[in-house]
């Protein structure tokens, strides 16, 4: 079907004079036209136009014909060849947040009703941020617990409503990052049910699967973007026989369904590292053109980020990962473009992207509030001459801001630039935001790219 037209018309018929006019005048030109190449030489009278084909590596017979052919024929003139039109630059955008975490008073916070049973509601908590992340081509979040069904506790044993994979899912994400030290705090069957849920509600899990069968991996179709997506964890020291995430042994059955890596202990973690560099390369046999690899990694509490988490993210810049979106520490860190030691190629790092969604306190570890901020991580990336490469990126600081529900507390993520202006709107205290701003622009104030990676602070 010609695509100009409009399904089920078809385009209106010519009178019968304008046409018999039509057709002489246009044999006419072309034979003009002819002439006049043959005047000049561009081209031999008789002789059809010619197009250049796709380049062909050619066989040795053909090669050998084609000599002869060139020996014997007469030299004929060749016009100027014309320029490729270069291809259109086009983007589409990612958005990211960091660890999602329902601590007990969270929990609590999204109870609707408890008759004649319990009901959860989270949609509340991402109101705010809800028109970012559905602004976005493609929204990932990483969920730092498990969906193992009642009863439900936080801290030190993470276990949410499944009303939090719906809340994810209506809010606009897309992926839920599932490999973090959290991962197995309810056993294999914890393990496996979290994946289950959120893959029930419709979203993409990476990180995590619920059996050997399924993949914990993927590449996604963005708007045309073929975009490879991996999540890792560390583990603890574990023995030499037995993983161990958080200093609890992995239960029988779990290692295969979740994707670590072990920084202490150099054998393992060479292994590691080579496997998660050789998952790469098979998405990028399967059409990635681009990698984003989400990491649970660093040292709690720390708003910089540790030797290790450099020394790591180096080796996979000079390996080719373009995208890498770090989490776990409970507070930000900074956002840095490395440059591969080939010389060609960059990779941008978010170390750590914080906390969305929590319950952290201002004294918490004595962190005097920064692990009560975060941000939202957003990368343009763009297609230009057949190459996706990431472009620039911004990042929205974020703030949970507590209001009393109840007897309990609602938690509320809000937009601290856009909050700032208009306090009330967002339910917020002023002296709290400007507080989280400042923290903010302390750890990220120089992280600002590079001349052809900018980076910059956004409201929202």
């Amino acid at each position: 079907m010609n695509r100009s037209m409009t399904p089920g018309k078809k385009p209106a018929r010519k009178q019968g004079r304008a046409y018999s006019l039509a057709m002489p005048l246009a044999i006419l030109a072309v034979v003009l036209g002819l002439l006049a190449l043959q005047w000049t030489g561009k081209m031999p009278f008789g002789a059809a136009p010619t197009t250049t084909p796709p380049s062909v590596a050619p066989s040795p017979a053909a090669t050998s014909q084609t000599t002869t052919a060139a020996a014997t024929a007469a030299p004929t003139t060749v016009g100027p060849t014309a320029t490729p039109t270069p291809e259109p630059v086009r983007s589409v955008e990612l958005v990211a947040v960091g660890d999602i975490i329902l601590h007990q008073s969270v929990i609590d916070g999204g109870l609707v009703t408890s008759k004649p049973e319990p009901f959860y509601d989270y949609t509340p908590a991402f109101q705010y941020i809800r028109p970012i992340i559905e602004a976005a081509g493609l929204a990932l979040a990483n969920y730092e617990g498990t969906l193992a069904g009642p009863p439900y506790s936080g801290y030190p044993f993470f276990c949410a409503p499944d009303a939090i994979a719906d809340a994810l899912l209506d809010t606009g994400f897309d992926v839920a990052w599932t490999a973090n030290n959290h991962t197995i705090d309810k056993g294999l069957e914890g393990v496996i049910r979290t994946a289950n849920v959120f893959r029930g509600t419709g979203l993409t899990v990476v990180g995590t699967r619920p059996d050997e069968d399924s993949r914990s991996d993927c590449v996604l179709d963005v708007s045309g973007f073929k975009i490879g997506l991996l999540a890792y964890t560390f583990e603890t020291i574990g023995t030499p026989t037995r993983k161990a995430l958080n200093g609890i042994p992995m239960p029988a059955g779990a290692d295969p369904l979740i994707d670590s890596f072990n920084p202490d202990r150099p054998e393992a973690f060479e292994r590691d590292l080579a496997a998660m560099l050789e998952r790469a390369e098979t998405l990028r046999r399967e059409g990635a053109e681009l990698i984003c690899l989400s990491l649970h990694w660093g040292q709690e509490y720390q708003t910089q980020s540790s030797r290790f988490q450099r020394d790591m993210a180096g080796r996979l810049a000079d390996a080719g990962i373009e995208l890498i979106i770090g989490h776990h520490p409970h507070v930000l860190q900074e956002i840095d473009v490395l440059k591969a030691s080939s010389g060609t190629g960059q990779t941008l790092v978010f170390y750590s992207i914080g906390n969305i969604l929590h319950n952290m306190e201002y004294n918490t570890h004595n962190t005097k509030g920064y692990a009560q901020d975060a941000i939202i991580a957003r990368i343009r990336l763009e297609r230009a001459d057949g190459r996706v490469r990431v472009a620039a990126a911004e990042y929205v600081p974020t703030y949970v801001t507590r209001v009393a529900k109840g007897s309990g507390t609602q938690h509320l993520i809000v937009p601290v630039l856009a909050a700032i202006d208009d306090p009330a709107s967002y339910q917020s205290v002023p002296a709290e935001l400007a507080g989280s701003l400042e923290r903010i622009r302390n750890v990220l104030g120089e992280s600002s790219g590079t001349e052809t990676l900018p980076v910059s602070e956004k409201a929202r």
